[in-house]
């Protein structure tokens, strides 16, 4: 994170910089009262700073020539297909649903995944741009099973994930999660809601039916 003592170390060495090639091209070099705005300059390079990374970044003019990352904002329908079959039935377990919340400014990115048994919470990301253009996500996260799970259906573990960031907006992302537990699968998220919601519960009951069906079916 930038801070404003970040601010103020950028600006006193341009400042110095810029005073030093005057002096070497024999220009003249001002006095000591062109440093008086100093303060000034960093504040308001630390306010414009700020609002940049908290909102002006996901503003559609700056995207493609000035800011190169994708919008994620909001909570996304989760679908989630392990491979993992059951070695009493010798069938795979149904897809796993739940809800994707991102939060995110210019210079960072949380994820919180929320199902009906646990939620797992962002641990580190990265963001890049391929060869093909498309944006990919990666994060590392840890899972909390919800305490009656625990010790008798799941335990707390690690996992990662990889998504392809996909369409206009964008409106879905595609890719693979794996566990420290050896299981790994397929992760969908889609049908965006640009609010903020922090816990299952909540998502649930914002999104309606027939769109939990459709996402449901898209991920098949």
């Amino acid at each position: 994170m930038i801070t404003r003592t970040h601010i103020s170390a950028f600006v006193g060495f341009t400042i110095l910089v810029w005073l030093v090639a005057l002096w070497a091209q024999g220009q003249p070099v001002l006095s000591w009262d062109f440093l008086k705005p100093f303060s000034i300059v960093v504040g308001l390079v630390v306010v414009v700073t700020a609002g940049f990374n908290r909102w002006a970044w996901a503003w559609p003019c700056f995207h493609g020539w000035f800011v190169d990352r994708p919008d994620l904002r909001g909570t996304w329908i989760a679908v989630l297909k392990s491979d993992w079959v059951d070695p009493q039935t010798g069938n795979r377990i149904a897809p796993v649903f739940g809800f994707v919340l991102v939060r995110q400014t210019m210079m960072s990115l949380t994820v919180r995944l929320m199902t009906k048994e646990s939620k797992s919470h962002s641990i580190s990301y990265g963001i890049t741009k391929e060869s093909d253009e498309i944006y990919r996500l990666a994060v590392v996260y840890r899972n909390e099973p919800q305490i009656e799970f625990q010790g008798n259906k799941s335990e707390m573990h690690h996992g990662s994930f990889w998504l392809e960031v996909l369409g206009d907006g964008p409106d879905h992302l595609a890719g693979h999660y794996w566990t420290d537990r050896g299981t790994r699968g397929g992760m969908y998220l889609s049908h965006r809601n640009p609010k903020s919601f922090k816990c299952f519960a909540d998502a649930n009951q914002a999104f309606s039916d027939e769109v939990k069906l459709e996402a449901l079916a898209s991920a098949s």
